[in-house]
């Protein structure tokens, strides 16, 4: 009996240890007790592009699926080994996997499918740092035989780098707006209580040749390269940040 009454006796001093160290954790410097200033920083830095992807497609239609790819394969060969001219990195030049397909259409008379012929088609892009190249690149695809072109996207080569830089600005805005709360409604600003990146997020520029809307028509042999002027926006990188504060007492 004195065994059992021991063991409930234990028990509750422990119970009581447990809630006191829950009563006083919610003392601490995180607690609700005083209140909390809850902000969102956001930074965000404006970099001009340093790399560009050039996205060139070609497609034909031919009456056997062999005469289909072979087509394209020769196209796509005749425009790497021009491209092979400008020195360019060893992974520069990059061709998807050739896509074959029956191409049908509606015969309205028969009120049926008619078998047109084989579409084969691939797609070839290539990677530059120096952007005054993409109009000689435009115009040995189209000599190539490339007859579309299908618009080029800018990018950044360290992108970490413009992602701390913008995740600063979003810390230090976060800061300050909680400090102006403070201020605002004269109350003392604590320490963070919670912390954490809501997102972060680079933008991809995008931008369309003069040629890219229509199939590019083969050059005549006394075409002189033609010279295509393209407007290279910043590209931006933001950074939000969510940012718990306690209020001293």
């Amino acid at each position: 009996m004195n065994k059992f009454k021991k063991s409930i006796s234990a028990l509750a001093l422990a119970v009581a240890a447990l809630t006191s160290n829950v009563a006083m954790a919610g003392h601490g410097k995180c607690s609700m007790d005083y209140g909390k200033i809850n902000v969102t920083g956001e930074g965000e830095v404006k970099v001009m592009p340093d790399r560009a992807t050039l996205n060139y497609r070609v497609m034909t239609i031919k009456a056997t699926p062999d005469e289909a790819r072979k087509e394209v394969e020769k196209t796509v060969t005749a425009f790497s080994k021009v491209v092979e001219s400008l020195k360019l990195d060893k992974q520069a030049f990059v061709a998807d996997s050739i896509v074959v397909t029956a191409s049908y259409r509606y015969d309205e008379k028969a009120k049926k499918q008619e078998l047109v012929g084989y579409e084969a088609s691939r797609n070839v892009s290539i990677r530059i740092a120096d952007f005054a190249l993409i109009g000689k690149i435009n115009d040995m695809a189209i000599k190539s035989g490339i007859n579309q072109i299908s618009g080029f996207e800018y990018s950044l080569s360290d992108k970490k780098k413009h992602e701390k830089e913008a995740a600063k600005l979003a810390i230090a805005d976060a800061r300050e707006r909680a400090q102006l709360l403070a201020d605002g409604f004269e109350v003392k600003l604590g320490k963070p209580c919670s912390l954490n990146f809501q997102d972060r997020h680079i933008g991809v520029y995008r931008a369309m040749s003069n040629r890219a809307l229509a199939y590019a028509a083969p050059m005549a042999e006394n075409d002189s390269a033609v010279v295509s002027t393209y407007a290279i926006e910043p590209i931006v990188v933001s950074s939000t940040v969510n940012a718990s504060f306690n209020i001293d007492d």
